[in-house]
């Protein structure tokens, strides 16, 4: 894992390194997600790096087991 030195400014913000916006593809305007681990680090990724991310998981289950668990939810609910 790459570790940069950054920042904080008296706004509060943070300048991303140029070496990581270059590889990452981010420009100004660009979104990031920002997220607290359970253990305090600072995690920004992407929505496309989440949907990457979902996509994977979704790709790793199999669809018929998906729809079942779907059927059985709404089965459930109606409970």
């Amino acid at each position: 894992m790459q570790e940069f030195h950054t920042t904080i400014n008296e706004n509060g913000r943070i300048t991303i390194p140029a070496t990581i916006r270059k590889k990452l593809n981010l420009k100004a305007g660009s979104d990031l997600i920002i997220k607290i681990s359970p253990e305090n680090d600072i995690i920004l990724h992407s929505p496309k790096q989440s949907l990457q991310r979902l996509q994977t998981i979704f790709k790793s289950k199999k669809k018929s087991n998906l729809v079942q668990e779907l059927i059985e939810m709404r089965r459930k609910e109606k409970i």
